[in-house]
């Protein structure tokens, strides 16, 4: 009966030290969760770097279709692509068959997003 008394002092000590410091781990794992975000927009998405003729602008959808040539980076034969647009501003001043030189990164959805657009050096 001694060491069944002795066996639940020490269960009931052991609980009172790591209920605790369990608390304090899932508080850490929490604000690491929130700090994450933060972590995630600081460090660079992949970008790369395309160039195209325009086929159309939406600026409505927040959109824009390019002819572009390939991409080696990418693996992509060259082709018409509709891309959204990280701020609809970007599109301001843009029209159909403008020759443009622009940067876009993968999105968190699997989509591609255009970071930067500007026409292209003549």
């Amino acid at each position: 009966m001694k060491h069944f008394y002795l066996t639940l002092i020490l269960l009931l000590c052991s609980s009172v030290v790591t209920l605790p410091a369990q608390a304090a781990i899932g508080d850490m794992q929490g604000k690491a969760k929130n700090t994450g975000v933060v972590v995630e927009q600081a460090t660079k998405a992949q970008t790369f770097l395309g160039h195209g003729k325009i086929n159309s602008v939406n600026p409505d959808a927040g959109t824009v279709n390019i002819a572009m040539g390939p991409l080696k980076a990418l693996g992509w034969p060259s082709m018409s692509m509709n891309f959204l647009v990280q701020d609809k501003a970007l599109l301001n001043g843009l029209k159909r068959g403008e020759i443009v030189s622009f940067n876009f990164a993968k999105n968190t959805a699997g989509g591609y997003i255009i970071t930067r657009i500007v026409p292209a050096a003549p």
